[in-house]
């Protein structure tokens, strides 16, 4: 159900969905969209009420919003562009050549050696040592994406780097699941990954945990609270006192990881 309401020169439009529960709750979405929670028998005219009361606060959260999608980075899928993974930017190589039978994608680590500059203003790097002057050798060791394709189609290449983080994500939250298990009565029943437009996963009745696929960008140890927040609602099917509680015994800071995913979602994607 929609409804929506004149503030000022502004009209603020929301979708409502009534649930078992005791309060009204107001969330906003990155995309701006405003959904409410209300219980069951909430009438159109309390919420109407509760929402105006909130209208301020609404277009504040809609504007900071819009200021943060102002500042995503454009991607694209050519050399040096970056792309992020356990919370970390990575600069990208693409190794093209029409012979390769599929687009392949690897987080390697690449070794270089750094030019030497010695006392007479001649550079060296295959000597250890010229007219007795020693040289100093570094090795630089840095982490990148090898893309090697037989198709410079940005979609095509996008289609194979999500395939890649979605293969990523089950691997890792299958890992962390079997971690935390021993802080639960229940078991998980079934892990998914898939495209979640609004949720980072979410838990079934059934304790199957379904995963967004863009998980395995976050920070590591954001990644270990999604792990956790979901495997706490198989103890608590909702976000009571009682759930949070539950979330803490297991994470004490999971409000500051909450609060980095809160920031820093909107700019995990390809």
């Amino acid at each position: 159900m929609k409804l929506k309401f004149e503030y000022g020169n502004k009209e603020i439009e929301f979708s409502v969905v009534r649930k078992k529960r005791k309060t009204i709750c107001i969330k906003l979405e990155e995309s701006g969209e405003i959904l409410v929670s209300a219980p069951l028998r909430t009438s159109k005219e309390y919420i109407l009420l509760v929402v105006k009361n909130k209208a301020m606060w609404i277009l504040e959260k809609q504007k900071e919003i819009q200021q943060r999608t102002s500042r995503k980075v454009k991607r694209d899928f050519t050399t040096g562009s970056t792309f992020i993974y356990l919370g970390e930017e990575y600069p990208c190589k693409i190794i093209f050549n029409e012979k390769n039978k599929k687009i392949t994608i690897d987080l390697v680590v690449e070794e270089s050696y750094e030019e030497c500059i010695l006392n007479n203003g001649y550079t060296n790097i295959n000597s250890d040592e010229i007219l007795g002057i020693k040289l100093e050798k570094t090795i630089s060791r840095n982490k990148m994406f090898i893309i090697n394709t037989n198709t410079m189609d940005n979609e095509k290449i996008k289609i194979a780097l999500e395939k890649w983080y979605r293969a990523e994500t089950l691997r890792i939250v299958q890992k962390r699941i079997d971690f935390y298990a021993v802080n639960f009565k229940d078991r998980v029943t079934e892990i998914r990954v898939k495209e979640q437009k609004r949720r980072w996963a979410s838990c079934t009745g059934k304790n199957a945990i379904l995963f967004n696929w863009r998980c395995s960008m976050a920070r590591a140890d954001v990644l270990d609270y999604i792990v956790v927040h979901e495997m706490c609602h198989m103890d608590h099917r909702n976000h009571s006192k009682y759930f949070w509680n539950r979330v803490s015994e297991i994470m004490p800071d999971y409000k500051e990881k909450h609060e980095w995913l809160r920031k820093n979602g909107m700019n995990l994607y390809i």
